[in-house]
């Protein structure tokens, strides 16, 4: 017969608390698993304890308290309202024409001493907590119990959210977020522990006195105890900081509202509609306006983060992730095709990866690792990483992009049955906690590949690599000179990064979003090459979402007690069978390259690939050399795949194989241009012979494929005689209607789509003319993180006319403004591949 176990989260719930050491034990591990903090849980209640109350107030203590809180707060709250409903867009205006100067000064007018950074809680730790642990108080309270209140937020159009938002909403709304800002100073204990009252919840909703602190026993009320675990409401403690932290907040905004108004502050205007102020005012409140709605550039999600502390939490949207998911999965698939499509995108990948791996450093005396860039041995590990991470990337957004479309789905289904005074329903809440899962495994990626920076080309000279010991492979790579103020926030939150105990302290959104502010100053982003800003970029979008999932109030609080007591088996179970590629079959990369390895390295100049040059005889045979040299070496990798795992890599993927992305395109044999007319039309109906040496039997072997060229369509007439264009223009059976492009965009169509010949060459294309250029075809252009940006079709009209019917993320180029014309030219590609777009289809209005 099993032993018999007691349920302790009921008997503390009585009054009784553990009398033996296996009471303990058993009370300690039940107390655990249910995530409890501080002094609810016992393995924290000794003395001495960093977790001993800082009060202990009695029931009737706790009551007064939160009944004198909640007046302050309430009244507090309805004189912003007031001034909000009456002045909103005057106090806007005002604000945001003044300058930063003049914001800052009245700022700290409002507020003085205010933190003047951006997470000031995370320079306090830096400056607290050099080489060593601090015990006791911070001496930088206010930077951990308002981090978001600084002058390099509020100075800038966050204000006006900040004062909006909150007088637009109740305290209520915003009292669980205002005690989590708190994270690093309560985790840290480098703020006061909260009071601790036992057998009590403090309710805080509404916008009444008598709701808004409303202390309940857990004799009176049997759901009291499980609501205040769960986070649905508040501990004691816990209520009575939301109300300190509140009872700061009201006063501040009113005191900003009153120096910005300040003649309507004098002739009493502020408070009273009556009292005329030479302004109409705008009592309705306008929606604000969604993404779909919307047909222009969108703030980028770093704003939009940088906004978040200051407005109404928001609730998750499974269908945005669906979006950013979906688009992310098709640059994988364009991805991996591109390696097979173009040499020049396969070598420059190459040497990309090959700069950004630290066995690349020399050591301190100067001398390269035993197995650097001079051995093959490094250009396998290369080559072996970017094949396998695109592969691997490409499973990792199906699998999240499917589970973000089946949440979507669930939450249709369930939307009668989603309360917030019950649990999820089980089906939905495993898909989320299965989410959860997906998000956690998949970040683990770029935070290793992070760890490469210290080798990019920017950042090189900073560090050092420790003379290889013989018969080891890790490597201890260090900074030259620490007092380099370099190391003062991009290392420091590096560290960060990659230390899974400070992530977790920090919080990983938290970590990428004080990164984010790095990369947006000129000087910072000098530091950050294209290939750390793609690999931050997926790391970006994962925290995001994980984020959103973790705050899907008021459920969220209880993942980890249901992952942990109920459902980890399953979820694990379910998340880890899904990844065939990455489980079963990534394994066999070393033994597939084993032999190939030269045939794609970059040293003889095998990948030249000149499709920015004029097209001329040297150049086109170049090309079709390079292109020959590539399909050789993916012949050799897909045939040694299939002798050693019995199947084509793309079935390799448990049924969901990377979607075709059309046929590879190849250049075709120079034709004299006095050949071209006759040659083009012959061409139609021919097919050529693509040629690759077999170096095992010395023989010249062929493989038969549709004739298909290379070149985009031009929406202009030649007036040079050229070389055989290569056409990328669709079938001709597929009817596309005209689009008429203004004429300061039709460069960007030209170039992208751009059609090579003798006497022209291409030129490059302002990162903000591509901007337009694809609003002007009706998306919707928003930049996510790092220098990832998603383009989402705004109306399904425009959708329908232009063929871009689904999202597309594109890339930014990192460092400069400008896309050269080789990067253009491949953005065209995906463009055509992704909607069937075509030089042709576009004319000058």
């Amino acid at each position: 017969m099993a032993p018999q176990t007691t349920d302790w989260a009921v008997e503390i719930a009585k009054g009784r608390m553990a009398t033996t050491k296996d009471e303990y034990e058993e009370m300690n591990n039940q107390m655990s698993r249910m995530g409890l903090k501080g002094a609810y849980n016992p393995a924290n209640v000794y003395p001495g304890s960093r977790f001993t109350p800082s009060s202990k107030p009695t029931p009737e203590e706790v009551r007064e308290k939160a009944r004198l809180s909640s007046q302050k707060i309430l009244s507090d709250w309805n004189i912003l309202r007031t001034i909000v409903q009456l002045h909103a867009d005057t106090l806007e205006k005002r604000w945001m024409k003044k300058s930063r100067k003049k914001q800052r000064e009245l700022l700290l007018e409002a507020w003085p001493n205010m933190s003047t950074t951006h997470r000031p809680d995370y320079e306090a730790f830096r400056q607290e907590c050099t080489g060593r642990i601090i015990m006791g108080l911070s001496k930088f309270q206010e930077a951990y119990k308002w981090p978001y209140i600084n002058l390099q937020d509020l100075s800038s159009k966050s204000l006006v959210v900040f004062i909006t938002s909150r007088g637009r909403n109740p305290p209520s709304a915003f009292a669980r977020a205002d005690v989590n800002a708190t994270h690093l100073g309560t985790v840290a204990h480098f703020i006061p522990e909260p009071a601790f009252l036992p057998f009590h919840t403090l309710f805080l909703d509404g916008d009444k006195v008598e709701t808004y602190g409303r202390l309940v026993s857990w004799e009176e009320d049997n759901s009291a105890a499980d609501l205040m675990f769960t986070e649905r409401q508040f501990s004691p403690g816990d209520g009575l900081k939301a109300f300190e932290l509140q009872e700061k907040i009201y006063p501040f905004l009113i005191r900003c509202c009153e120096l910005i108004l300040h003649d309507f502050t004098k002739s009493g205007a502020l408070l009273d509609a009556n009292i005329p102020t030479g302004i109409t005012p705008n009592t309705t409140i306008d929606p604000e306006p969604t993404a779909s709605a919307v047909t222009e550039i969108l703030p980028s999600l770093a704003t939009i983060s940088a906004e978040a502390p200051y407005r109404l939490p928001a609730n998750i949207d499974f269908e945005r992730l669906r979006e950013i998911f979906a688009a992310r999965l098709s640059a994988a698939e364009d991805y991996l095709f591109d390696l097979r499509e173009d040499p020049g995108f396969f070598a420059d990948t190459i040497n990309d990866w090959s700069e950004h791996r630290n066995d690349a450093l020399l050591d301190t005396n100067g001398n390269p690792h035993p197995t650097g860039p001079h051995t093959q041995d490094f250009w396998g590990r290369v080559v072996r990483n970017i094949i396998g991470d695109g592969y691997s990337n490409y499973e990792t957004w199906f699998l999240l992009h499917r589970q973000a479309a089946l949440l979507c789905t669930l939450m249709e289904k369930y939307k009668d049955e989603i309360s917030y005074n019950k649990q999820l329903p089980k089906e939905y809440l495993i898909a989320i906690l299965k989410l959860r899962e997906l998000l956690k495994i998949s970040a683990e990626a770029p935070i290793n590949y992070l760890q490469n920076i210290q080798s990019s080309p920017p950042l090189r000279h900073h560090f050092t690599r420790a003379p290889q010991a013989p018969g080891t492979i890790n490597m201890h790579i260090m900074p030259k000179d620490e007092r380099s103020p370099f190391f003062h926030k991009p290392w420091g939150l590096l560290l960060i990064l990659w230390d899974r105990e400070k992530r977790d302290l920090f919080g990983l959104t938290n970590v990428i979003d004080a990164f984010e502010q790095l990369m947006q100053d000129p000087e910072g982003s000098k530091n950050i090459s294209s290939y750390i800003a793609d690999r931050f970029s997926d790391l970006a979008i994962l925290s995001r979402a994980l984020y959103e999932v973790e705050n899907y109030q008021p459920w969220a609080a209880t993942f980890d007690d249901e992952y942990n007591n109920n459902h980890q088996g399953e979820v694990l179970r379910i998340t880890m069978k899904d990844f065939v590629f990455n489980k079963d079959y990534l394994g066999y990369m070393d033994s597939v390259l084993k032999g190939i390895v030269q045939y794609c390295m970059l040293g003889d100049g095998k990948f030249k690939y000149p499709v920015n040059k004029k097209r001329t005889k040297q150049n086109t045979e170049q090309m079709i050399l390079a292109e020959k040299n590539l399909d050789f070496f993916w012949d050799k990798f897909d045939a040694n795949w299939k002798k050693l795992t019995r199947k084509n890599i793309d079935a390799c993927f448990g049924g969901h194989p990377p979607r075709k992305r059309g046929e590879i395109q190849r250049t075709s044999v120079w034709v004299e241009p006095s050949q071209i007319k006759a040659t083009t039309q012959s061409q139609k109906a021919s097919s050529t012979q693509e040629w690759a040496h077999d170096e095992e039997n010395n023989k010249v072997k062929t493989k038969s494929k549709k004739a298909k060229s290379k070149t985009r369509g031009s929406s202009q007439p030649l007036t040079q005689p050229e070389a055989q264009p290569e056409n990328l223009e669709p079938q001709p059976h597929v009817e596309q209607s005209k689009v008429k492009i203004p004429h300061h965009l039709m460069r960007v169509f030209n170039t992208l789509f751009f059609q090579p010949g003798q006497n022209n060459t291409p030129g490059d294309v302002p990162w903000v003319e591509f901007l337009k250029a694809m609003v002007e075809m009706g998306f919707a252009a928003q930049k996510l993180y790092g220098s990832v940006w998603q383009f989402t079709p705004v109306s399904k009209e425009a959708a329908v006319k232009t063929g871009a019917e689904k999202s597309i993320q594109f890339h930014e180029l990192h460092p400069g403004v400008k896309i050269n014309f080789v990067v253009a030219r491949r953005m065209g590609r995906r463009l055509m591949r992704s909607f069937g777009w075509w030089g042709g289809m576009f004319e000058e209005e």
